[in-house]
């Protein structure tokens, strides 16, 4: 691409950014500026039931004293804000309600590897991720499946996340092993996600978007049939997600 075409390419950009940024409500530009997403932010704004809302009437469900849980990604400039249940704290979770062909939220957490982790850094590869917390009873039993799986499957991305912090996070892959990328502090996500039962899976696809989930999970007692479980519905997932994008 010529320097020119490039020039001229940079410049429409800027003149839709601010074209959108005109377009807003005031009042929505102002809130914008709270969330810390830089010049251009990408927003979307849920219900407590995880529906797409406008921001006149998000706003105004927060003028009732509801509180929300807020997702993001500073340096893409996007996040995804949730209204939680009436009465609801953080921590308290609505239902679950991202499924197939949903846009996966933006995060952006710290993993035991030393990193911030966010959602593009798994792009072009299907992802499976692995929602758990220190004394769940049937998240330690997935364990070795778990491991199993990622020895098999060194073409996909896997990650756990947990709403607890570093020492539990760091606790739990000591006592029983975990070798997948655990990422902590993960409530806000969790609470977008409507993340209330334990263990729970998503895949995600290349693109970003959900290509299938299990919720409060229950595997097979045998190791051998917990695996070819878990195979199959990775297997299920892919082959629906593929279907719908064609």
């Amino acid at each position: 691409m010529s320097t020119l075409r490039l020039a001229t390419l940079l410049l429409l950009i800027c003149l839709g950014m601010a074209a959108h940024a005109a377009n807003l409500d005031p009042n929505e530009q102002h809130f914008l500026a709270t969330l810390q997403l830089g010049a251009s932010p990408q927003v979307r704004y849920l219900d407590s039931n995880g529906k797409p809302l406008a921001y006149d009437a998000f706003a105004q469900q927060l003028q009732q004293r509801r509180s929300y849980s807020m997702t993001r990604d500073r340096q893409s400039g996007m996040a995804v804000l949730r209204l939680r249940p009436s009465g609801a704290h953080a921590g308290e979770p609505g239902r679950f309600s991202f499924g197939r062909g949903d846009a996966f939220p933006p995060f952006e957490l710290p993993s035991l590897r030393g990193t911030t982790q966010r959602l593009g850094d798994f792009h072009g590869r299907y992802t499976l991720i692995s929602f758990f917390f220190a004394e769940c009873a049937p998240c330690i039993a997935e364990v070795p499946t778990l491991n199993a799986f990622a020895r098999e499957h060194g073409d996909m991305n896997v990650i756990a996340v947990t709403f607890e912090d570093a020492d539990l996070a760091r606790g739990f892959v000591k006592d029983h092993g975990l070798n997948w990328n655990v990422l902590y502090n993960g409530e806000a996500l969790t609470d977008t996600l409507g993340v209330g039962t334990y263990p729970t899976l998503m895949l995600i696809d290349p693109s970003g978007h959900v290509a299938g989930a299990a919720v409060g999970m229950s595997l097979s007692d045998d190791s051998v049939k917990r695996l070819a479980d878990l195979d199959g519905w990775i297997a299920q997932w892919k082959k629906a997600a593929s279907s719908t994008t064609r």
